[in-house]
């Protein structure tokens, strides 16, 4: 964890203050999940991000045979979640992480200890929703009081002068009994907190709230690609929609390639395939590349005055960047224009430097000049496993075979009397191909693999056609040229998907001063 740079420039001219976001949550893999789009994209932008774990999710269930000893191991599955945890921040590029009740950083002191606080667990009810259980561990997040939990919350808000906070709305996405508490201990805090001072006093509450189309769509079996994942489809939604009226739609398609690959880093919990993911439970659902957020001040039936917007930044109060702009002796630390943040001890230094930005300067501009060429990362795809080029190897010999017996097949027509050949066996030898680099492309996100499948194919096909190995061997991928085509085809049809396939494309971005200059 590094100290959050708390504003830019230095107190006077050119004193603008970093917008800071801080999250909450209740397990390792929420943040991902319902928030991490928005995370990944506030980092592109420049903002100061947070992110607050209140448990370890040591009563999780655990995905998979490789994992399954850790089920049941509380201490094993919460030390195995943390670097789960970790590996997913640093593809969605957070520097600063903090797990409730651990330490100072995470809201210990003035007199409360530091202590972990524990997965308590769920239920289904037959309501659809997740309950609390009969009983959970004595240090579990719901066996503490609301006013203990915000004790803690409150002292981590009071320390990073959040802007905005973001957390799960009161039903907590699906009813999990953590989550209720953390949005219960949250509003609390942030209703303290904001008596801190003229700042605080502006800063947003924002909660996690999915409209009930947009939660219908997401769990739709019928969506295209859907019937490839091999999960399951719902039977009823546990999703609580949002009552409120939406305040912030977050668009985060730029960075649905991060998303995706932090979430595949929590292994115990999600299976990712292509644009769909699945629980412990097995049942599918797309990866949004939609944000949504209520505004806490504004439940309804109208909407917040500033709201709707398309970002999380525009739903920052401008005048709580004023204020600061007014007040730098009470916004924190200032650190000089193009000087680094300082670090904690033992911590590596924030990717980010800071620049002097001119009073009066609107908040999204505030927030480009923020970003330097040296805050861009770039997250490798992850290593493919034996077993991924096992299913591959498999994969290419079906479509050898099945591409050269079949591409031979044509029927000739003779349109005014002119006979045409219609090579009906080569345009279905290749669609195999493309539906098998298609296949192995959304599954593993590997360019890697994709290409080794081309070739191999190829290859493969090219042995088909060796008279040597087997008389007449030649008579199946012979010298013409529906046989050519075929030799080189995977590989061709291979490269094209290797430069168009979303999900093969980098999820690095070049930063520019735009924020929507990249965006296809």
């Amino acid at each position: 964890m590094t100290d959050a740079v708390t504003s830019q420039g230095t107190p006077g001219t050119g004193y603008a203050p970093v917008p800071r976001v801080l999250f909450v949550h209740a397990h390792p893999d929420d943040e991902t999940i319902t928030t991490g789009g928005t995370l990944a994209t506030l980092v592109d932008a420049g903002a100061e991000v947070v992110l607050l774990t209140a448990t370890r999710g040591e009563g999780g269930e655990v995905i998979g045979e490789d994992l399954a000893h850790l089920f049941g191991d509380r201490p094993a599955l919460a030390a195995h979640r943390e670097t789960e945890l970790a590996a997913a921040m640093r593809v969605l590029g957070v520097t600063d992480h903090r797990f409730l009740g651990d330490g100072p950083a995470g809201g210990a002191g003035d007199g409360r200890p530091s202590r972990r606080f524990e997965d308590s667990g769920m239920v289904w009810g037959e309501d659809g929703h997740a309950h609390a259980p009969d009983d959970m561990s004595a240090d579990a997040l719901c066996a503490a009081t609301v006013t203990e939990v915000a004790a803690y919350i409150r002292a981590v808000m009071d320390e990073v002068r959040p802007h905005l906070v973001i957390t799960y709305a009161s039903g907590g996405g699906y009813g999990h009994p953590d989550h209720r508490r953390v949005h219960e201990a949250t509003v609390e805090a942030f209703r303290v907190h904001r008596a801190k001072g003229p700042a605080a006093a502006h800063a947003r509450l924002l909660f996690v709230d999915t409209p009930a189309e947009v939660a219908r769509d997401a769990f739709d079996p019928q969506a295209p690609g859907f019937d490839l994942t091999g999960f399951d489809a719902v039977t009823d939604i546990p999703t609580i929609p949002a009552e409120a009226p939406l305040a912030v739609a977050q668009d985060v398609d730029p960075v649905l390639g991060r998303k995706a690959l932090a979430m595949a880093a929590h292994a115990t919990q999600i299976s990712v395939s292509g644009h769909f993911f699945a629980l412990s439970n097995g049942i599918g659902q797309k990866i949004l590349d939609t944000e949504y957020f209520t505004d806490a001040d504004h439940p309804g039936p109208a909407p917040a005055p500033w709201a709707p917007v398309d970002s999380v930044l525009a739903a920052i109060d401008p005048v709580a960047i004023e204020v600061e702009r007014e007040r730098p002796a009470t916004a924190g630390p200032a650190i000089a224009a193009g000087a680094a943040a300082p670090a904690a001890a033992g911590t590596e230094a924030p990717t980010t430097t800071a620049r002097a930005v001119a009073p009066g300067t609107d908040l999204p501009a505030a927030v480009r000049g923020a970003r330097t060429d040296s805050a861009s990362t770039t997250e490798p795809l992850p290593k493919v496993g034996p077993a991924a080029w096992l299913h591959a190897v498999i994969v290419s010999v079906l479509i050898a075979v099945l591409g050269s017996l079949q591409h031979l097949g044509a029927t000739v027509v003779h349109p005014g009397g002119t006979p045409v050949v219609l090579p009906w066996g080569l345009g279905i030898s290749l669609l195999l191909a493309g539906l098998a680099l298609w296949h192995v492309a959304t599954l593993y996100r590997s360019t890697v693999l994709v290409v080794g499948v081309g070739a191999l194919v190829s290859i493969l096909s090219f042995v088909l056609g060796q008279p040597s190995l087997l008389p007449g061997h030649d008579l199946v991928v012979t010298g013409g040229l529906r046989s050519i085509v075929w030799l080189f085809g995977p590989m061709v049809l291979a490269g094209v998907f290797a430069f168009t396939l979303p999900s093969l494309k980098p999820p690095h971005r070049e930063t520019t001063d735009d924020p929507k200059a990249d965006r296809p």
